[in-house]
């Protein structure tokens, strides 16, 4: 008898599991946290942040709030996330706070399609991991006083920006544009390492010194679109139009910046002009952007004390359009530049297979300094009119579809491109080869839902997924097997003989001479 007492005694002293349930938040809210389970009665706020628990969602009904999203406690685990989010597709804004996202040591927290706008700052995460805001819009910062509007750092990895419109944030003081829409990492650190993070099909758009920093290493900044034109006039608080994007930093090393538009980068207080992507790290991937209409280079190097630019690969890019701003020092003028303020060369970078066309003072300059030797080799540079579909730089900035980089069948740019590298191995069929250069490719870099580049090798048109890239053994496995010759050409999937130049493969089907049809197949 005293044994299933005890057993009793045992059952009821053990914890008792915490389930998960949804929770209704609004600006007027005063229930507790126990009665907010019903839209009826609906919580502060406050009082979401501070008992949300793993695997909860907080919905906040339509309206204006004046407290922020900064949870107490985090999520443990893909499945037991914590997630922020409005409620049956409501209009929920967040304004004049002093944070709109402030999440510190927290991780998987989900915040999705809230607006923020008029805050001090909007989104803080400080050495969190597998965050995802997803389809938010942060815009206008509050004060003249903080430089980033958003910062994820201090060692944070694995989040995720994905769908978002970030805009005006910066300001002028003094002659000199100030502020900056998002850092990733900081670029002065040794001891930051914000990396594998992921920022995707956003729009970035009025920012003040910059748009966005990445300081880290294996971040991914893909399918954006950046435009950093003059945006309001200064005296009444606006910024004066900058750089869109950049690398820098000690920490700062292969990043991949793929699938982007970087535009009209506008003219800051100085003459030095706007770049549309800075490259100031080493061993970056840079492939498939477009950078057109900006106030200076469409791509720039530079060197400086805290980070050098080498070895980089930039590869089936369009740059058009560049440097046409008379006010600019014709120094930064034209589609690729390089600058060396005595911080040191730049040597092994590889430029190839990109379209340079229609940049003022040329399309490849020298820049400033001297830059060491580069790679600089079967670029389309003004040789005649690669015939777009359609290359009418729009008046309204907010179009991000033109120009329309997508050749035409009859293209001089079709199948001139030259293939990556070579194969080293002896001939063989297998999963594994080495190669002249692998740092053209990408893994997917352990980060949850990417997947590896898709490879072809020349006159074949078998196509195979690289499961991981040894960068210092220049060893690529891939996940199906390939029958291959030493000194093969390798390079992405393409169609036709060779790969196109620029940033869009014509492929299978794409577009009519006479630009009135679109087939299976054609980017977007």
């Amino acid at each position: 008898m005293i044994y299933k007492w005890l057993l009793a005694l045992t059952i009821l002293c053990l914890p008792t599991a915490v389930m998960a349930s949804d929770h209704y938040v609004s600006p007027e809210g005063g229930a507790t946290w126990g009665e907010s389970t019903k839209i009826e009665t609906p919580c502060s706020l406050v009082t979401a942040n501070r008992h949300v628990m793993a695997g909860d969602t907080v919905h906040l009904l339509g309206g204006e709030y004046t407290s922020y999203i900064s949870p107490v406690s985090g999520g443990q685990s893909e499945e037991k996330r914590i997630v922020f989010t409005a409620a049956n597709g409501d209009t929920v804004s967040i304004s004049d706070t002093r944070y709109a996202i402030h999440l510190v040591r927290k991780s998987y927290i989900t915040v999705e399609g809230i607006h923020f706008t008029n805050c001090h700052q909007f989104l803080i995460l400080q050495n969190g991991h597998y965050n995802n805001i997803l389809n938010c819009s942060f815009d206008r910062n509050k004060y003249e006083t903080t430089w980033m509007g958003s910062w994820v750092h201090d060692s944070s990895t694995y989040n995720r920006i994905t769908g978002c419109t970030f805009s005006r944030f910066g300001w002028v003081q003094d002659g000199d544009d100030k502020g900056a829409i998002l850092d990733i990492g900081y670029d002065t650190s040794t001891t930051d390492a914000t990396d594998y993070n992921v920022i995707e099909d956003n729009i970035f758009y009025f920012g003040g010194h910059h748009i966005l920093h990445i300081c880290g290493k294996y971040n991914i900044t893909r399918g954006n679109y950046f435009h950093n034109e003059p945006w309001m006039d200064v005296d009444e608080g606006g910024g004066s139009g900058n750089r869109n994007a950049m690398t820098i930093g000690p920490m700062a090393e292969r990043n991949l910046f793929e699938n982007n538009r970087f535009a009209f980068a506008g003219k800051p207080p100085d003459d030095n002009g706007a770049n549309g992507l800075v490259v100031r790290s080493p061993k970056n991937i840079v492939r498939r952007n477009m950078s057109y209409a900006n106030s200076a280079g469409g791509i720039a190097f530079a060197s400086m004390t805290v980070s050098i630019p080498t070895d980089n690969h930039i590869y089936f890019n369009t740059v058009y359009h560049n440097g046409y701003d008379e006010r600019v020092d014709h120094f930064w003028q034209g589609g690729i530049t390089f600058g060396n303020w005595g911080n040191g060369t730049m040597p092994g970078n590889i430029v190839i297979n990109n379209i340079m066309h229609d940049n003022k003072n040329g399309n490849s300059t020298g820049g400033y300094g001297d830059a060491g030797p580069q790679t600089i080799e079967n670029n389309w540079m003004d040789e005649g009119d690669p015939l777009f579909r359609d290359a009418r730089v729009p008046s309204d900035t907010s179009d991000s579809s033109m120009p329309d980089f997508r050749l035409q069948e009859n293209s001089p740019c079709i199948d001139k491109g030259i293939f990556l590298t070579e194969i080293t191995s002896a001939s063989a069929t297998g999963t594994v080869f080495t190669v002249d250069n692998a740092g053209f490719f990408f893994d997917g870099w352990g980060i949850p839902g990417e997947t590896g580049d898709t490879v072809q090798l020349e006159g074949q048109t078998d196509t195979a997924v690289i499961v991981n890239v040894d960068y210092e053994g220049k060893t690529i496995t891939v996940g199906t097997a390939l029958t291959w010759s030493q000194g093969q050409g390798l390079s992405l999937t393409y169609s036709g003989s060779a790969p196109d130049l620029g940033a869009h493969e014509f492929g299978e089907g794409k577009v009519s001479v006479d630009g009135t049809k679109d087939l299976p197949g054609t980017p977007p």
